[in-house]
């Protein structure tokens, strides 16, 4: 049965009076004015689509239920939940308990932001349902009942308040207010009114802080100045031509002394297991990286066992696989695009960090001593970081973060990682050099340099000798150097 206008009426009036009384007016006044709440830029948006969501409402009971009304009505709601969305990012995967500004029930205001909107867009919803199959026409366009008075005398008066806040906290144009602001106070000399939060053309972006271009391995930038002084050069042994079967760009190599196998991963998601001479493909596999976890742009490989090894990703996400001469790659046809019979999937997930949070790597080493996986982050031109992350083969969760020590101008890109006992060896894609780090103290001691190698992407030891992998689309190579 379709609801009469005068009870849409007085619903909606109801609503509007809720919205702008409970949480707009406890965020003014209780909050503000009682506790020296400040808002943030993010509250102020969430705040004036509560505000611009109740005016509307308002127009539904003078006006009628017209679609002008709650297409805007359902515009200023889904603003607003974007606008909590965007807020909470920032803060709702934090350690328990922790949060910004004060919390209600245990739970923060921008969270409320977002339940509140959902509870009015659910509302709009089923206001629109038990509205049959036309609206409701405005019965009386002059009738106007205490109740409505009474949400718009309620409207004036929390919007008093808050203006008051918001020029006298925040200021008039061109000020915007504080990302971190001071608590709230009427004393002139402690007052902060602030431009500094205004958007840069230049980092302007739909993707925010994500907005960090991904590593193409295949023609990597120059890094000027990452030079580390030399202590001395390597001395090139030979070099191995990898099989023509390896048609991508190789990106990162691994070495088992306990089963004389290699492996070595491409940007195309190829990952290929190869015999101790390097010049035959034992199995190969091609990742399915749209399946489950998202895996693109392979660029570094470990053995963690005579036989398996963790591959990763530049974006952290990784994938464990065993070379087993008796698997069937029919049986793991949801796993893998393309390949042969020989290679099974153990595990795939995503390594999380907090200090590389916003950098992508450009390795993976393995260190049997600890029994971590390392990685090393890539130098960006936003959030630049040179740091070395450590994760346990237990659980596969972070152990540790530290920032290395580098005495270079700036950061290397390390597009290659090997571990020996105490010692970590980082590839230095544009200086040619292998870099000492002694793992302890995640400092930089020593610097070798190399030649012969025009895109070093990967790096392994074997028998005590740097072997450093070569990528060029079908024409990857090994170079032996010591």
């Amino acid at each position: 049965m379709k609801m009469k206008e005068s009870t849409v009426n007085q619903i909606v009036s109801l609503a509007a009076m809720a919205l702008i009384a409970l949480p707009v007016g406890i965020a003014c006044i209780i909050l503000g004015y009682g506790l020296g709440d400040t808002p943030c830029i993010l509250c102020w948006q969430e705040r004036t689509a509560m505000v611009l969501v109740a005016l509307i409402a308002i127009f539904i009971t003078r006006y009628g239920l017209k679609p002008k009304y709650l297409g805007a009505l359902i515009f200023a709601s889904v603003y607003g939940l974007w606008a909590g969305y965007r807020h909470s990012s920032n803060h709702i995967l934090k350690d328990i308990g922790q949060g910004f500004g004060p919390a209600i029930f245990g739970v923060h205001t921008y969270v409320w932001v977002m339940v509140v909107f959902l509870v009015i867009l659910l509302f709009a919803a089923v206001l629109l349902m038990l509205q049959g199959d036309k609206l409701s026409e405005k019965e009386d366009k002059n009738s106007w009942t205490l109740l409505n008075r009474s949400t718009v005398m309620v409207f004036l008066v929390v919007i008093g308040f808050n203006i008051v806040q918001a020029f006298s906290q925040t200021g008039p144009f061109p000020f915007i207010g504080q990302s971190d602001p001071y608590r709230m106070t009427f004393d002139s000399d402690k007052i902060v009114w602030s431009t500094a939060n205004w958007p840069k053309l230049s980092s302007l972006s739909a993707r925010g802080s994500y907005a960090i271009e991904r590593p193409d391995f295949a023609n990597m930038a120059k890094v000027e100045g990452s030079e580390v002084s030399n202590q001395r050069s390597l001395n090139a042994l030979r070099t191995q031509n990898l099989p023509s079967e390896i048609t991508g760009v190789a990106t990162g190599i691994s070495y088992s002394p306990n089963s004389d196998i290699y492996a070595v991963v491409t940007s195309d998601n190829w990952v290929h297991f190869l015999n101790g001479k390097l010049d035959k493909v034992l199995a190969s596999v091609m990742i399915d990286g749209a399946f489950s976890v998202e895996i693109s742009n392979l660029t570094g490989v470990a053995f963690d066992g005579d036989n398996s090894v963790v591959v990763t990703a530049d974006h952290k996400s990784y994938v464990r696989l065993e070379y087993d001469p008796l698997a069937k790659i029919a049986d793991s046809y949801w796993l893998f695009m393309d390949g042969t019979d020989g290679v099974k999937e153990l595990k795939r997930s995503r390594f999380s960090t907090v200090r590389a949070k916003y950098n992508y790597i450009g390795s993976l080493g393995w260190d049997a001593a600890t029994q971590e996986y390392v990685t090393v982050t890539l130098p960006a031109k936003v959030r630049n970081n040179f740091v070395i992350s450590r994760f346990s083969n237990q659980d596969f969760e972070l152990n540790s973060e530290a920032k290395i020590i580098n005495s270079a101008e700036t950061f290397p890109m390390v597009t290659g990682l090997a571990i020996e006992q105490d010692k970590a060896y980082l590839l230095n894609h544009s200086a040619k050099q292998v870099l000492e780090m002694t793992m302890a103290t995640n400092s930089i001691d020593a610097a070798y340099s190399f030649e012969g190698v025009s895109n070093p992407q990967g790096l392994t030891l074997v028998n005590g000798e740097f072997t450093v992998l070569n990528g060029a689309q079908g024409q990857n190579s090994v170079s032996f150097f010591k």
